[in-house]
């Protein structure tokens, strides 16, 4: 998971906020009683998103249930965290951990790094495995997608001999298991589910290669942009390629309900992402005036406390709604005055 798909920011209190609230921090839930406690710090916006388009897409999505989120003195709220698709976000979740990891592992060489992460392999084996034995009931192509991702070294290596350094053929592991992914959250409109996972894979490379530059040409990695800069001049065309087939897609699907939510997600959100990262701008934004971070560190404190909050589930700092001119609010998702601090958590 890479963290583009940001939160809806349609004002602290909105129907949206909720509804994303409910499904992240259900999610948050589910993987502290699937696979265990430490698991709960693997939430991230990119599974929730597959939660909310599973339920959206179900005949008879999975009811909110009122309980705490991991925090037993926390305020009780609506949450989602049972049925197929929290359970399918999760595993997915599980098993994409163990993707990043087998690629760190990779990337380290010998050292080390490499061994504190074999290890941390080894810890989390367990509920790994459990996680690919639940995806393989729902009938997931684990070793497909596994095979596919594995594919991305040697692509890469190929491309770098010969010098043909072509976006469409560098992302295909990346658009083949994302649209595996995204497919998989439902059981009907599945050719339009890999469509638009696909296209999210194909702009996850492509923004996460050129976000990670710098990074790459410190550590010797490859990576396209450095190695043929004029790619620069075709993100674009292929940004605005993948958006609109996500668009055209998203349109055709049969929601029963968080339609809303799921179009600011893959709509103005990551067209919004896609710009920042473009223009290389944080994507939170223009980094904060030192009056904003007066305001953050003010609005820091009575926007959560340690009551009902815990750590990256009932409070997601998400000002998400930045501009890409740097101004934080943006009137067509009527966003709160939320210069820095905007958040998801029961601020009243």
């Amino acid at each position: 998971m890479f963290g583009f798909l940001r939160a809806p920011c349609s004002g602290c209190h909105s129907k949206e906020h909720s509804v994303y609230r409910a499904h992240f921090c259900g999610l948050c839930n589910r993987l502290r009683k699937d696979y265990g406690l430490p698991m709960r710090f693997l939430v991230n916006r990119d599974a929730t998103f597959l939660s909310l388009l599973g339920n959206g897409l179900a005949l008879s999505p999975s009811a909110a249930v009122t309980t705490t989120c991991c925090n037993p003195f926390g305020k009780p709220r609506q949450v989602v965290q049972n049925g197929d698709a929290v359970s399918y976000a999760a595993a997915v979740t599980m098993c994409g951990l163990q993707a990043k990891l087998e690629d760190e592992v990779a990337d380290r060489g010998r050292g080390p790094s490499r061994v504190a992460l074999q290890g941390f392999q080894s810890i989390l084996s367990r509920p790994m495995t459990k996680a690919r034995i639940e995806l393989r009931r729902t009938g997931f192509p684990v070793e497909q997608v596994q095979d596919a991702l594995r594919e991305q070294p040697g692509l890469e290596q190929e491309a770098a001999d010969s010098g043909r350094l072509q976006m469409e053929t560098l992302s295909q592991p990346s658009a083949f298991a994302f649209g595996k992914i995204v497919r998989h959250t439902a059981q009907q409109a599945c050719d339009a589910l890999e469509a638009i996972g696909q296209s999210l894979g194909t702009l996850i490379y492509t923004l996460d290669a050129y976000v990670d530059r710098k990074r790459d040409a410190r550590s010797g990695q490859f990576n396209p942009f450095l190695l043929q800069p004029a790619l620069r001049e075709s993100m674009p065309d292929t940004i605005d390629q993948q958006l609109s087939r996500i668009s055209q897609e998203l349109a055709s699907l049969p929601l029963t309900t968080h339609r809303n939510v799921l179009h600011a997600i893959l709509g103005p959100n990551l067209q919004r992402t896609c710009m920042s990262v473009m223009n290389e701008i944080p994507l939170g934004g223009h980094p904060p005036s030192p009056q904003q971070k007066k305001k953050q560190k003010k609005a820091d404190s009575p926007c959560c406390n340690e009551t009902d909050c815990c750590y990256g589930c009932d409070c997601i700092h998400c000002c998400d709604c930045f501009t890409i001119d740097g101004s934080c609010c943006d009137g067509d998702l009527g966003c709160c005055d939320c210069d820095v601090g905007c958040c998801i958590c029961d601020c009243s």
